[in-house]
């Protein structure tokens, strides 16, 4: 067992799929019931009935974390449903808005939406959930950060600095929650293989760039994590969600304030 969750209840957002889904599954198993909040789409519903399978209980929670009405109503609806949320996971996260390519500077749009989910949303949500937290005088929070914001990918400045700014957040609310006993970290993600990686590549194919066209996308991918990666694998969503799930337990209790990587190596500081 990484870390005994029984009992606990924990809402992630950007649960229906990627990193989300490997730490819904991971805390599952560790013992804990699932909130499963994201778009509308029905990815979370699949992975609710994974959770089910692991005999925990699910729920799914429809959000848009950029409207902020609905991140209120979501820290609700699992405390209506459970009667208290002990964990949340701000794992919510965008590359760029709709059409955003990888082979160009960032659009004003790039930089407006990837502030809007990826650390509007992150505050919304967590502005949501602290009074419960500090009425409880417990918890645990965990937002997704990324190693982009320490070794950003070419042409990603708004998405790194949106990143940089998570970090940022959590060393703030990790200060201000300490003397309630509430926990605050970040984990930043290396290189893996999911939906929001292979988008990019996507990007850069459609832009015509000679390294991707025609190829692979996995073998792209592979071939550039290993030129930056010491351990010369690429992550996975349940990699992730291991060190979440650690964060999220009383094994943690001593380490607030912290952006963790998990990245096999690729930044060591």
């Amino acid at each position: 067992m990484i870390a005994d969750l029984t009992g606990s209840t924990a809402l992630i957002t950007g649960a229906g799929q990627g990193i989300g889904r490997g730490i819904a599954l991971v805390m599952a198993g560790q013992g804990a019931d699932i909130a499963l909040a994201d778009l509308p789409s029905g990815t979370a519903a699949d992975v609710a009935k994974e959770v089910e399978a692991l005999g925990r209980k699910a729920i799914v929670v429809d959000l848009d974390v950029t409207i902020k009405q609905q991140c209120v109503d979501a820290i609700a609806r699992v405390i209506d449903e459970w009667g208290k949320m002990d964990i949340l996971v701000n794992n919510a996260g965008v590359a760029g808005a709709p059409g955003s390519l990888p082979t160009r500077p960032g659009r004003d749009i790039d930089w407006e939406f990837t502030w809007q989910v990826n650390v509007k949303g992150v505050a919304d949500m967590t502005e949501a959930a602290l009074p419960h937290l500090k009425e409880r005088r417990s918890g645990k929070i965990i937002n997704t950060a990324s190693v982009a914001a320490r070794a950003p990918l070419f042409n990603t400045a708004y998405y790194a600095t949106t990143k940089m700014a998570v970090i940022a957040y959590t060393q703030a609310v990790a200060k201000e929650m300490a003397p309630y006993n509430v926990n605050v970290n970040a984990v930043c993600p290396g290189r893996l293989y999911t939906a929001f990686h292979r988008d990019w590549l996507i990007g850069r194919e459609q832009a015509g760039d000679e390294a991707v066209v025609g190829r692979d996308h996995h073998e792209v991918f592979d071939e550039a994590l290993k030129e930056v990666i010491p351990l010369g694998r690429e992550q996975l969503p349940e990699d992730i969600g291991a060190m979440v799930a650690f964060l999220a337990s009383e094994s943690a209790r001593n380490i607030t304030g912290q952006s963790i990587q998990v990245d096999g190596g690729q930044v060591m500081a």
